[in-house]
C-alpha cells in the first residue's frame, strides 16, 4: 500500500509541475521584454532561495554525506537544470514567442527517450517512433516561427535538459528532493550575478524598476517556478524514474496552448491542434514502450 501511494504522489507531484509549466513562460515573457532576461533572473532566484534558506544548512550535510558519484551526478543535473536551461530559456523569451520556446523546449522528453535507449543499448521501432512524433507534434505547433538561429538554441537547450534529467535519475533513491532544490537554486542564484554584471557593464544596459506586472512574474519564476516547481519535480523524478517522470511534460504544450488561448489571446487552429494530437501520439506510445520494458521485471 505505502508503494502504491508513494506512486500516486509521485504523480500527483508531476501533474503540478505540469500545470505550473504550462503558464510559467507566458507570465514570465512580459517582465522579461521590460526587465531583461539577466535582471529578470537575477530577481527570481533571489526571490526563489528565500523560502530555502532554512533547508541551506541541513541540504550542505546532506550534499557532503553522499557517496562521490551520486554527489557528482546531482551536482552536474542541478546546474545544467537550473542554470543552463532555466538561462537559456529567458534568453529564448527575451527574443522569441513564449508559445514557440515553450513548444519546442518540451522535445525534451524525446531527447531523454533517445539517451535512455543508448544507455540501455535497446532499439526497437516503438522505441524510435515516440521521440519521432513528439519531435513532429512540437514541429508542427511550432509552425512558421520556427525562429531560425532561435529554435537551433532551444533544441539544444532541449538536450541539455535531457542529460540532466537523465543524471537526476542517477543520483539514486535516496537523493532528498530538498536537498536537491536547495542546492540548485543557490548556485542558480550564484551564476546569475555575473551574467547581470556583464548585462550592466559591458553592454551597458539600466536597470528598470519593476512594475507590479514584473512582480507578479518574478514571483511565479521565482516561488512557483523555482523552489516549489523544482522540489515537487526531484520527488517526482525519485518516485516515477527519470524517463517516466519526463513524458508527464509533453502535456506541458497541451496546457500551455490551452492556457495561452483563454487567457493571452494566443490562436489555437488546426495547426497547433495536429501538433498536439502528435505528442498525445508520442505519449501513447511511450506507454507501450515503458510497459514492454517492464514486463519481464514481473
Amino acid at each position: 500500500m505505502s508503494g502504491t501511494s508513494t506512486d500516486h504522489r509521485s504523480l500527483a507531484s508531476a501533474l503540478v509541475v505540469v500545470i505550473i509549466w504550462s503558464t510559467s513562460f507566458s507570465f514570465a515573457k512580459e517582465a522579461i521584454d521590460h526587465l531583461g532576461p539577466w535582471l529578470f533572473r537575477c530577481y527570481s532566484m533571489a526571490i526563489g532561495v528565500l523560502p530555502l534558506l532554512p533547508f541551506v544548512r541541513r541540504s550542505l550535510v546532506d550534499l557532503r554525506q553522499m557517496a562521490p558519484l551520486q554527489r557528482r551526478y546531482l551536482l552536474w543535473a542541478v546546474t545544467l537544470t537550473g542554470s543552463v536551461v532555466a538561462s537559456l530559456n529567458m534568453l529564448a523569451l527575451a527574443y522569441f514567442p513564449a508559445s514557440s520556446v515553450l513548444a519546442m523546449m518540451y522535445t525534451m522528453p524525446a531527447f531523454a527517450s533517445l539517451i535512455e535507449a543508448v544507455a540501455r543499448r535497446s532499439w526497437s521501432w516503438l522505441t524510435l517512433l515516440a521521440p519521432a512524433a513528439a519531435l513532429a507534434g512540437v514541429g508542427v505547433y511550432s509552425g512558421d516561427a520556427s525562429m531560425g538561429a532561435g529554435a537551433v538554441l532551444v533544441l539544444c537547450n532541449a538536450v541539455v535538459w535531457a542529460v540532466g534529467t537523465s543524471l537526476s535519475g542517477r543520483a539514486g533513491p535516496g537523493l532528498q528532493p530538498f536537498t536537491a532544490v536547495t542546492v540548485q537554486m543557490l548556485i542558480a542564484l550564484l551564476a546569475s550575478l555575473p551574467m547581470l554584471l556583464v548585462a550592466v557593464v559591458a553592454f551597458d544596459h539600466p536597470l528598470p524598476v519593476p512594475t507590479p506586472s514584473d512582480g507578479v512574474g518574478i514571483l511565479y519564476a521565482g516561488l512557483l517556478n523555482g523552489a516549489l516547481v523544482f522540489w515537487l519535480w526531484y520527488y517526482a523524478i525519485r518516485g516515477l524514474g527519470s524517463l517516466r517522470a519526463s513524458w508527464f511534460t509533453l502535456f506541458v504544450p497541451i496546457l500551455g496552448a490551452l492556457f495561452a488561448a483563454a487567457f493571452f489571446s494566443e490562436r489555437l487552429g488546426r495547426r497547433e491542434l495536429l501538433g498536439i494530437g502528435l505528442i498525445s501520439l508520442s505519449m501513447l506510445v511511450q506507454r507501450a514502450v515503458s510497459r514492454r520494458h517492464a514486463a519481464p521485471a514481473r
